[in-house]
């Protein structure tokens, strides 16, 4: 490598460190430097493309996309075409994470309207759920026969397809929908019936907290909690069964703790599909964020304009899952309070109806 290559590289590696540091401005200009000098295009434009996310400068990220894909370096994971979707029948597959499925499928409306027929090609776990909540003319899943179509597209390519911006997300929830809710075991007795969820997968454990930091909030009164952890982490409950009932069906599909989620006042997650699920369901969600959050949680909000029933809880420093839980068990008891005030005698059987927690 030459004097240049290296030093492109290394302006590069500059970027990516503030970036993570969460000092977008500099990395911006860095990432640019590095491709002047240059380091491959396209990894800088997938890192500015992350930095306009984080700032939901929206319409630059896709001028980012449409760059790369000027150069001619497809994703086997995109297979938008450029061309219209109108008058086309159109096959919507779905091979990202659950939680990328849940929040992009919101656009699914606005192929319908579009094209002369919408397939989606969901993940087996939410086929039941998707064919419920009525977004298309038919739903597959992986290995099944598809029908006839002349346009496919992916699910995350749907945001850059209708060049999505802060103002024209489609937030208008619930978008999924699950038959009646579970009856839950305790309801008659607890002020508010709390979900929680505290590990994400290994894909990135720095989404992930330990139980025994989440355990402070089991103390708050008039409040019954149920677990929602899918995986092995599961068997950390062991020390808190009595104060936490799981909910959690190993076999079952998304659709159940669709309607164990619709049966709750409040989840608290973690960054992980339980989290777009209860905001694609209107419910309230607290979520929890390390300090390098995804794009889509942007930075510093505490709201998210993809799910208007969600609240943000970030990380002020990398690692400070303390300062977080502090301020969710205060927020929790002053809902508790709340709670107890308005119904003195315990909540509604029935679910209440769904508002920002």
């Amino acid at each position: 490598m030459d004097c240049m290559g290296r030093m492109s590289s290394e302006i590069f590696k500059l970027a990516e460190n503030l970036f993570a540091a969460r000092r977008v401005g500099e990395a911006l200009r860095l990432y640019e430097e590095a491709e002047r000098l240059g380091f491959e295009p396209d990894l800088c434009a997938a890192g500015r493309w992350n930095c306009h996310m984080l700032r939901g400068d929206f319409l630059l990220a896709w001028r980012e996309s449409e760059a790369i894909a000027r150069r001619g370096k497809p994703d086997p994971h995109r297979f938008w075409d450029g061309r219209p979707l109108d008058g086309r029948h159109v096959i919507l597959r779905c091979l990202h994470g659950l939680g990328d499925t849940i929040q992009f499928i919101r656009y699914a409306p606005c192929i319908r309207k579009r094209a002369r027929s919408l397939t989606i090609e969901a993940q087996p776990l939410l086929k039941t759920l998707i064919a419920h909540s009525d977004l298309a003319d038919g739903v597959m899943t992986w290995g099944e026969p598809e029908p006839f179509w002349d346009q496919q597209v992916e699910v995350v390519e749907l945001p850059r397809i209708f060049q999505a911006t802060l103002d024209s997300i489609p937030a208008e929830v619930p978008y999924l929908r699950a038959p009646a809710p579970a009856s839950l075991p305790g309801r008659q007795q607890a002020r508010l019936c709390v979900g929680i969820v505290w590990a994400s997968s290994e894909y990135n454990p720095a989404r992930s907290i330990p139980l025994g930091l989440m355990a402070r909030l089991f103390s708050v009164p008039h409040v019954s909690f149920f677990s929602l952890q899918a995986g092995p982490r599961r068997q950390e409950l062991e020390p808190w069964r009595e104060r936490v009932q799981n909910l959690y069906e190993e076999d079952a599909c998304v659709l159940a703790t669709a309607r164990n989620i619709q049966a709750l006042d409040l989840v608290i997650t973690v960054d992980t599909m339980v989290a777009h699920l209860a905001g694609a369901l209107a419910r309230p969600v607290w979520t929890l964020l390390p300090f390098a959050s995804d794009w889509r949680w942007m930075l510093d909000r505490e709201d998210s304009p993809w799910y208007p029933t969600m609240r943000l809880f970030r990380q002020a420093r990398p690692g400070d899952w303390e300062g977080v839980m502090e301020r969710v068990a205060w927020e929790l008891r002053a809902l508790s309070l709340r709670a107890d005030r308005e119904h003195p005698e315990g909540v509604p059987l029935e679910p209440r109806k769904s508002s920002p927690a």
